[in-house]
């Protein structure tokens, strides 16, 4: 696996930053600000969607540097002010404000019930309970069990076959087998069969609305509606379940709060994309809220063992540091923990990881079979006999999860007849005779219609996933931040195997390598207690320095010339990254924070907030490669034919989203934005 397994080479693993933003944009500001007032979270104020913050990938409706500007739109000075004040940038006056002062009360209702999707990329489904339930016992946690060949599971497999028309014809196990009798009676050619396509939001760097993604045959569709046809199949699925239970339920779609899990290591593009999808599902977005992955793992866990064990004996107990590796189908999720005294969680480190998960020992042994029978068999038995190979991948998934390290036996896998037939009829000589005559004789032997992997074959298929786990977690304990922590717990479906607790064992003897029960479902059923009490986790890591885009007076010597502007016989430098929030900062959760002052152009109506993030701890300006733009809030100014017209801005953390709050000084207003803080 090489570099994926090097800390420092992956830079905490965090996204490659987006495309640059738009050209300079013309702001005024005058010296550096200082942090003059403390304000409280806002009591009322204006309540805004994602959706309408303007993102990189959907620009503003105009640039100050169009030749076709509206005649209303600013041209003198372009919005500045002309004498180096700290000011920021008019806008037209026909623009939308996506502010109205002191109009909204953000909802503070008690949350009646909870539903929690969990998406995985193999396997997925739902959880809830109802808050009297939670109230007495929470973990009185209610799933979903999938009926299958082999009895049933709290989870079905990330599979979805939709119809001609666009609509859900099956989900999981059944769209397997479903999809599997269309492609043998040769009827597949107007559905669309796709499997694992979580991966898609983690590998595609360029990912927007309009991005398509491609079924098992080639054939593609927007991946928003995708995500948003799984969403709503689970939803109505939980939604039917309850009329099933109780034709007279009173719970309506109004009384539900949902909450969906992300992996924490996910881009702010991917994490703002499920909340879309969502919105696809007709999920409205006050009713949503996203759930870190490890952080609801996490929050099981600490549930679980206080229940179980009481708090002198629980491994996370009031006081306590923990390691929670989150060990799913896809990707590694790696967060540290401290509880604090009042039972909340503290993030020590921000969350890392990779790549590394269950696929890859799935991948291992794809690459194995392809080895064994040859591309062109393989390719063919996929092609014509699906649920045969349907029937390999599902004997294989079991032996993945029982295999022993130290077991000296055999691993048997049924080899389906069409491998056979296939076989003999492209080489003229069967699977027997072949390996035989090969190499891999000394890595699998042929038993009538088994394959038999030696035991350190088979070990081998988990490797390169094992190795960059490994490393990676090493080198976070290596950390001065983490250097005390002297707990590991796993959780997540690729935590059941029982080669990956052998060698977290052997590899971190000194640690205690904890391994719940219901591991597999911890994030499920943690994200349900999430959305009880979102005021769970106390604080988090920054993973990206926040801040707003400005421009100061312009010192020779100090600036680029090429940022050198002339506005109205004042030189100033343009596209300044004025921080507010650095990476690696913690950031209380509902805690006020500091000020900064800004001067809004005397006369203008309405003001204008660039917000940007980057990967770098001092970047200098927003147009480095480090940079991207969160989105661009307009402010409607009440009082702007002052001659000073302040307006103080804070980026207040409200839960797992960033509130950037604007007040107008004159007046005392708030106004508000949200902004995606999962990053």
């Amino acid at each position: 696996m090489g570099n994926c397994c090097d800390l420092e080479s992956t830079n905490q693993n965090r996204p490659p930053p987006l495309p640059p933003p738009l050209p300079p944009r013309n702001r005024q500001h005058g010296p550096a600000h200082q942090y003059e007032y403390i304000v409280e979270p806002p009591q009322h104020h204006v309540y805004l969607d994602l959706d309408q913050v303007t993102q990189p990938s959907s620009p503003p409706p105009y640039s100050l540097h169009d030749l076709n500007l509206p005649k209303n739109t600013l041209s003198s000075g372009r919005g500045r002010g002309n004498d180096g004040r700290r000011t920021i940038r008019g806008v037209q006056t026909k623009r939308p404000s996506m502010f109205t002062p002191e109009n909204f009360t953000r909802p503070t209702q008690e949350r009646v019930f909870v539903a929690a999707l969990d998406i995985g990329t193999t396997f997925s489904g739902y959880a809830f309970s109802f808050r009297h339930d939670y109230l007495v016992d929470k973990l009185k946690i209610s799933t979903n069990m999938w009926a299958h060949n082999s009895g049933l599971s709290a989870k079905a497999p990330s599979a979805i076959l939709i119809g001609p028309g666009k609509q859900v014809e099956a989900f999981g196990y059944e769209a397997q087998l479903m999809y599997a009798n269309l492609v043998e009676n040769s009827r597949e050619s107007d559905y669309f069969y796709f499997n694992k396509f979580k991966l898609i939001l983690y590998n595609k760097q360029d990912l927007n609305y309009k991005t398509r993604i491609q079924d098992i045959h080639g054939k593609d569709m927007y991946a928003i509606d995708v995500f948003g046809l799984v969403i709503s199949f689970l939803k109505n699925h939980l939604l039917d379940r309850l009329k099933g239970q109780d034709s007279s339920s009173i719970v309506g779609e109004d009384m539900i709060h949902w909450v969906l899990t992300v992996p924490a290591i996910w881009s702010d593009k991917a994490k703002q994309f499920m909340r879309k999808a969502a919105a696809e599902a007709s999920i409205p977005s006050k009713s949503l809220t996203l759930a870190l992955e490890p952080e609801a793992a996490s929050l099981f866990c600490k549930t679980f063992q206080h229940a179980v064990h009481g708090n002198s004996q629980a491994a996370i107990r009031k006081g306590s540091k923990y390691l929670l590796i989150d060990l799913g189908g896809g990707t590694v999720d790696i967060t540290a923990h401290k509880v604090h005294i009042d039972g909340t969680l503290q993030e020590l480190y921000q969350a890392t990881g990779g790549r590394w998960g269950g696929t890859t020992v799935d991948s291992e042994f794809q690459l194995f079979l392809f080895r064994l029978f040859g591309q062109q068999v393989m390719e063919k038995a996929y092609r014509k006999y699906p649920n045969e190979m349907l029937e390999l991948s599902l004997d294989f998934e079991v032996k993945k999860r029982v295999f022993e390290p130290k077991q000296t036996l055999a691993v048997a896998i049924k080899i389906p007849v069409c491998l056979h037939e296939l076989f003999y009829e492209i080489n003229s000589m069967t699977i027997a005779e072949s390996v035989q005559n090969s190499t891999m004789k000394h890595t699998v032997e042929l038993k009538r219609d088994k394959m038999m992997i030696v035991p350190k074959q088979f070990y081998n298929f988990f490797d390169s996933s094992l190795t960059c786990i490994v490393n990676h977690v090493h080198g976070l304990l290596h950390k001065q931040d983490l250097s005390d922590i002297n707990t590991i717990l796993l959780v997540g479906g690729f935590a059941e195997s029982h080669v990956v607790k052998e060698a977290m064992r052997l590899n971190f003897p000194k640690m205690r390598i904890v391994n719940p029960d219901d591991c597999s479902l911890s994030v499920l059923k943690g994200a349900v207690l999430f959305g009880h009490d979102p005021q769970a986790i106390s604080s988090r890591i920054c993973r990206y320095t926040y801040g707003i885009a400005i421009t100061i007076p312009y010192v020779p010597g100090v600036h680029p010339v090429r940022k050198r502007q002339i506005i109205k016989g004042n030189a100033i430098c343009d596209d300044i990254f004025d921080i507010h929030l650095r990476i690696g900062e913690k950031a209380e959760i509902g805690k006020p924070r500091k000020e900064a002052v800004y001067q809004a152009v005397q006369g203008e109506r309405l003001a204008i907030l660039e917000v940007f993030a980057s990967t770098d701890p001092k970047p200098h300006f927003v147009t480095e490669d480090t940079c991207f733009e969160l989105g661009s809030l307009v402010i409607n100014l009440t009082d702007f034919n002052r001659n000073e017209n302040k307006v103080n801005v804070t980026l207040h953390y409200n839960g797992t989203e960033l509130d950037v709050v604007a007040r107008e000084v004159s007046t005392g207003k708030y106004m508000t934005a949200t902004l995606d803080f999962l990053g």
